[in-house]
C-alpha cells in the first residue's frame, strides 16, 4: 500500500488482489487492462511493454503498465506460457449508470494448467492440469484437461509409490502441478527446484510476487490450501459433478487419495473458470497395467514425441506418423502413442480399421470431410465456460453437418471398430436446424459488433435492426415532413451527445414553430426543439443499439443452452470423430512408407523381419539398410550386441522398440513382416546426460535408471541397455556391466526381454556360459584405408570398434589421428603376459565366476590392458632397456637410442 492513502480506485484494486494472491492482476480500466505496483513491474519486463506510473505529482508514484483489452489475449498468452497465473478483472456495471466507483470483479484466473482459450492452446497437444496427494505408502494424482472435459485419476500404494506417482506425472507432462502445501518439500525434491513464495496463497509482498516463476522447466508447481484436500469435501463435490449417489461406479470406493487428488484437482478448475464446468461429466480410474508403460525417460530416449535435437515434434516419432486433418485427432493419435493398449482384442481391432483404410479412394474421402470438422472436445468445453462465440457454434453446426456424410462413407465397413465408431456419431438434425435458423452465416467474433442472430428469427430484434439501420431514412422524412408542416425550408434535425437529436431553426423563423414544438436550447442565432414523435424516435434509436445486443446475447445463451442439453452426444461425436482421423493417418503412413500389419500373439517371441527404424529413415537421403531381430525369454532373451562407433546399434535397439510400440497401439509397423507379444513396459538407459539440477553425475542417473529397470522389470517387459558402465572407471563399468547382464538372464522375476549394446568385448564371454545369451554384431569393414560401415545385424563377436576412424569423420585434427593411430598399433602389439596372473580386486565375482581357465586368462589380460595400456607401454620400453649392454654403445649410438626410446614413450 502506499504511504499517502490511496484513491478508492486502487483500494479497489488491492482489494481484488488480495483475493487472488500470487496472480498478476489484468484490472480493467475503460479500454485497457492495467496492471500496479510490482505486477506492473513483472508484467512490463515479461511482455517488454513501457513501465510508467501514476501519480507521479503527489510524489507517491505508483508503478503501472497496461494493454488494450481488444489486443489482451494475446498478452496473456504470453504470460500464461511463462508459467504466471492471471486474474481478469471486468467492469460489472456501466460507468454511466452510477456515480460511485464502478463495481469491478475477477470473472476468470488463467493458469497454465486451465488454459481454454484458443490463443493459449497448441491444438494438437493437451494441456493437463495435475493434482497430487497421499502420505507414507499411499498416494493419488488427478489429471484434468479443463479445454476437453477428459478426466483420468489413479492411486499407487506400497513402498515405490511415490516413484509410480512422480512417473505418471512425468508421463502426462502437465503444464500445472497442484499439491497440499505440507508436500512442498516432496515435491521440490521429485521436480527439482524450489516451489517459489509467490505461489503460495497468502503471499503477497512485492519480493514474493517478482519470483512468481515457475519452478520446474516442464510446468508450475502450484501448491493448494490444505482445507481443499479433505476427504469428505472432495467426496461430495465429485458426487454433485459426476451427478451420482456413490463413486464405486468410478473404483473409487477404497481409493482415498485419488479422490482427494480427483476434488482437488475439479475445484480449482472450477475456481478459476468461475463456473460449473459441467462438461467434465465423467472420471476414468487408471493403473499402470492398463497400458504398456513408456516412462518419461524411455519417451525422451525413443523420441515418441519431441525430438531430442530440439526441433519440437516435427523430427519426432509423433510428428511421422500425425497427417490428422483435426487438432482432435492429433492429440488421440499421442494419446496412443504415450499410453501403447494392452489389450490384444482392442489392438486387432485397430490394425482391421487401419487395414481397411487403406483403401485409397475410402481414406482420402475421410480426411477431406474430417478437414471440415472444428475441434469439437475444446468447442463444447468453451459452450459450458461461457468462452464460446457465435463462431464457436457456427464451426460446430459446419463440423456436425458432416456426420451423416462420414456415416454414410462408412456404411459398407466391415471392421467392428469402424461400426460402433459410426454408431456413435449423432447428426442431431433438430439443433443443426435451430442454430441454421438463429445464427447468421457469417458473425462477428464478439457480440457488440450485432449481426449475430439471424434476420428473421426474432420479431422484436427486426424491428430494432430496422430502427438502427434506417435512422438516417427516418430523420429525413421527419425532417421533410416538418418543413411541408411548419413551411420552414430551413430547418434541421441534428444529434449531439448531450441534446440527443433535436429540430434546429433559425432565430428568423422562430415565430413560425408550432406550439408542440419543446425548446430544448437557444443559442446566438438559432432556437432548438423537440417534438412527441422525435423524442419517440429518439427514445427507440438510443436504446435499440443497446436492445439489440441485449437481446442477441439473451438469444445466443438460448441456442447455447439448446447445444449443452446435447454435450453426451456431442462428446460421443467427437470422441468417434478423433478415432477416425487417428486410424486415418496411420493408415496413410502405413501407405506412404510400406509399413506392415503386425501379427500380435499370446506367446513371448519377438520377431521382426526387415526392420527399419521410422525415423532415420524419413529424413535420411540413402536407403535404410534393415535388419532382422528374434528375442524369447529362453533362448535368446539376452542379446549382446557389439561393433563398430556409428555401426548402428543404438538405432537398432530404439528401432526394435519402437516397432513393438507402433504394433501396440494399432499400427503397422516399417518392416516386410512381424510377430509380436504383448508387452507390459518397455525400460531405455541410452545416452548420457547429467542432471545439475538434482546434483546428479551422468553415471548417477545411469546407476539411478538403471536400478529401476533391475527392480521393476518382469518377463513381459522389453530393456534396451546402451553402453551401461561407460561412464565410470574400466573395471567398475565392465564389472556392472557384467553383473548387470548377468541379472537380467537369472533373475526369474526380472528375466526381461534385453538388448545390450556395448564397447565391453568381454561381454561377449557371456554368450558362451549363460544358454539365454546370444551374441550379435554389427557389421563394418575397411575397404582401402576407410571403414565402411554396413549397418547389418550379424550374429557373432565384433573384433574391433573403429573408434579412431569415426574421430577422422568427426574432424579431429590429423595429427592427432596419426599420433592415436601409432599408440593403438604399439598397445595391439605389445603381449601382456605380466598382467595375465593378477586379476584386479575391483572386478566383481560375477564378472569372473563360470569363466574357463583359458577365458579367465584372456579376461585378466583384456582387463588390465584396458586400466594400464598406458603403463605396459612405458613397461616394455623398460624392459629393453634392461637388455641394452650401455658399455658396448657408443656415444652416438646411445643417443640414437634414447631419441627412438623416447618417440616410442606415450
Amino acid at each position: 500500500m502506499d504511504n499517502i492513502s490511496p484513491t478508492p480506485m486502487l483500494r479497489q484494486y488491492h482489494e481484488l488482489k488480495q483475493q487472488h494472491p500470487g496472480t498478476l492482476l489484468f484490472f480493467r480500466l475503460g479500454d485497457f487492462y492495467e496492471m500496479f505496483y510490482q505486477d506492473a513491474i513483472t508484467g512490463a519486463r515479461e511482455l517488454e511493454i513501457t513501465l510508467t506510473a501514476r501519480n507521479k505529482e503527489k510524489g507517491n508514484a505508483v508503478p503501472m503498465c497496461g494493454v488494450p483489452h481488444h489486443a489482451a489475449a494475446g498478452y496473456i498468452a504470453r504470460l500464461v506460457r511463462k508459467g504466471y497465473r492471471v486474474a481478469i478483472c471486468e467492469q460489472t456495471e456501466e460507468a454511466g449508470k452510477t456515480k460511485k466507483l464502478v463495481r469491478r470483479e475477477v470473472v476468470r484466473v488463467i493458469t497454465p494448467g486451465t488454459a481454454i482459450d484458443p490463443q493459449l492452446l497448441e491444438s494438437r497437444e493437451p494441456v493437463y492440469l495435475a493434482a497430487v496427494c497421499g502420505s507414507g505408502s499411499r498416494y493419488g494424482a488427478a489429471f484434468l484437461e479443463v479445454s476437453t472435459g477428459e478426466f483420468r485419476v489413479t492411486q499407487a500404494e506400497g513402498n515405490d509409490a511415490w516413484a509410480r506417482v512422480v512417473s505418471d506425472i512425468e508421463s502426462y507432462a502437465p503444464k500445472e502441478l497442484l499439491f497440499p502445501e505440507a508436500f512442498a518439500p516432496l515435491v521440490q525434491t521429485a521436480f527439482a527446484g524450489p516451489v517459489r513464495a509467490a505461489l503460495l496463497p497468502g503471499a503477497g509482498d512485492a519480493q514474493a510476487e517478482a519470483e512468481h516463476l515457475p519452478s520446474d522447466d516442464r510446468f508450475t508447481l502450484t501448491p493448494v490450501d490444505d482445507w481443499q484436500w479433505q476427504l469428505a469435501d472432495c467426496t461430495s463435490l465429485l458426487k454433485e459433478q459426476l451427478r451420482v449417489q456413490t463413486l464405486a461406479g468410478y473404483a473409487l470406493e477404497d481409493k482415498p487419495e485419488a479422490v482427494r487428488a480427483a476434488g482437488a484437482c475439479l475445484r480449482y478448475a472450477r475456481d478459476t473458470q468461475r463456473a460449473a464446468a459441467e462438461h467434465i461429466a465423467d472420471l476414468t480410474y487408471f493403473t499402470a497395467h492398463d497400458c504398456l508403460v513408456l516412462d518419461a525417460i524411455t519417451l525422451r530416449n525413443l523420441e515418441l514425441l519431441e525430438s531430442s535435437a530440439g526441433d519440437g515434434r516435427t523430427r519426432s516419432l509423433l510428428g511421422v506418423l500425425d497427417s490428422t486433418a483435426t487438432g482432435m485427432g492429433a492429440r488421440m493419435l499421442r494419446t496412443w502413442l504415450s499410453r501403447p493398449a494392452i489389450r490384444r482384442g482392442e489392438i486387432e481391432a485397430r490394425l482391421a480399421s487401419v487395414a481397411f483404410l487403406c483403401a485409397q479412394v475410402t481414406r482420402d474421402r475421410l480426411h477431406a470431410l474430417l478437414k471440415e470438422v472444428a475441434d469439437l472436445e475444446r468447442l463444447i468445453g468453451r459452450l459450458h465456460l461461457g468462452t464460446a462465440s457465435p463462431r464457436d457454434v457456427v464451426a460446430l453446426a459446419r463440423s456436425m453437418k458432416q456426420a451423416p456424410l462420414i456415416r454414410g462413407l462408412l456404411a459398407d465397413a466391415e471392421p467392428s471398430l469402424l461400426q460402433i465408431l459410426c454408431e456413435n456419431i449423432s447428426e442431431l438434425p433438430e439443433l443443426l436446424g435451430l442454430i441454421d435458423r438463429a445464427i447468421a452465416d457469417s458473425p462477428p467474433l464478439n457480440f457488440g459488433d450485432g449481426d449475430v442472430i439471424r434476420d428473421g428469427y426474432n420479431a422484436e430484434l427486426d424491428d430494432l435492426r430496422a430502427v438502427s439501420r434506417n435512422a438516417k431514412q427516418t430523420i429525413a422524412g421527419i425532417e421533410e415532413r416538418e418543413r411541408a408542416r411548419t413551411g420552414i425550408t430551413t430547418m434541421r434535425v441534428k444529434y449531439n451527445n448531450v441534446f440527443g437529436y433535436f429540430i434546429e431553426v433559425s432565430k428568423a423563423a422562430a415565430s413560425r414553430v408550432p406550439d408542440d414544438y419543446e425548446r430544448r436550447q437557444t443559442l446566438t442565432n438559432a432556437e432548438r426543439y423537440t417534438t412527441p414523435e422525435l423524442k419517440e424516435w429518439e427514445r427507440k434509436v438510443l436504446g435499440a443499439d443497446e436492445r439489440i445486443k441485449e437481446l442477441e446475447i439473451a438469444l445466443f445463451a438460448e441456442v447455447r443452452t439448446a447445444i449443452v442439453a446435447e454435450t453426451k452426444s456431442l462428446q460421443a461425436t467427437a470422441k468417434a470423430f478423433a478415432m477416425l482421423d487417428a486410424l486415418a493417418s496411420l493408415a496413410e503412413t502405413a501407405v506412404r512408407r510400406r509399413y506392415v500389419q503386425p501379427v500380435l500373439h499370446d506367446g513371448d517371441e519377438i520377431e521382426i523381419k526387415g526392420g527399419r527404424h521410422p525415423l532415420i529413415e524419413s529424413f535420411i537421403d540413402v536407403p535404410f539398410i534393415p535388419n532382422d531381430v528374434y528375442l524369447n525369454n529362453s533362448t535368446d532373451r539376452l542379446l549382446i550386441i557389439t561393433g563398430p562407433n556409428m555401426g548402428g546399434k543404438s538405432s537398432l535397439l530404439r528401432q526394435t522398440a519402437i516397432i513393438q510400440i507402433l504394433a501396440q497401439m494399432g499400427s503397422f509397423v516399417p518392416a516386410t513382416a512381424a510377430r509380436l507379444p504383448l508387452l507390459d513396459r518397455i525400460w531405455t538407459r541410452v545416452g548420457a546426460s547429467d542432471d545439475v539440477s538434482r546434483g546428479r553425475s551422468t553415471f548417477m542417473v545411469e546407476m539411478t535408471e538403471a536400478a529401476a529397470i533391475l527392480r521393476n522389470a518382469t518377463p513381459r517387459s522389453l530393456i534396451l541397455l546402451d553402453e551401461v558402465g561407460r561412464g565410470t572407471a574400466t573395471f567398475d563399468g565392465l564389472s556392472l556391466a557384467w553383473a548387470i547382464a548377468e541379472f537380467l538372464h537369472d533373475s526369474p522375476g526380472h528375466a526381461a526381454k534385453t538388448l545390450f549394446a556395448t564397447h565391453y568385448h568381454e561381454l561377449t564371454e557371456l554368450a558362451e556360459r549363460l544358454p539365454g545369451a546370444q551374441n550379435y554384431q554389427v557389421t563394418a569393414t575397411e575397404r582401402d584405408g576407410e571403414v565402411v560401415f554396413l549397418h547389418r545385424l550379424e550374429r557373432g563377436r565384433a573384433s574391433k570398434s573403429y573408434g579412431i576412424e569415426v574421430a577422422r569423420l568427426a574432424g579431429l585434427p590429423p595429427e592427432v589421428l596419426t599420433r592415436a593411430r601409432e599408440v593403438l598399433r604399439r598397445l595391439e602389439r605389445y603381449e601382456l603376459d605380466v598382467f595375465a596372473d593378477e586379476m584386479p580386486a575391483t572386478v566383481s565375482e560375477s564378472a569372473e565366476g563360470g569363466l574357463g581357465v583359458a577365458a579367465k586368462k584372456a579376461a585378466r589380460r583384456q582387463l588390465a590392458a584396458q586400466v594400464t595400456l598406458f603403463e605396459a607401454v612405458n613397461q616394455s620400453l623398460f624392459d629393453e632397456l634392461r637388455t641394452v649392454e650401455t658399455d658396448e654403445l657408443s656415444p652416438d649410438d646411445a643417443l640414437r637410442l634414447v631419441r627412438e626410446m623416447k618417440s616410442r614413450m606415450i
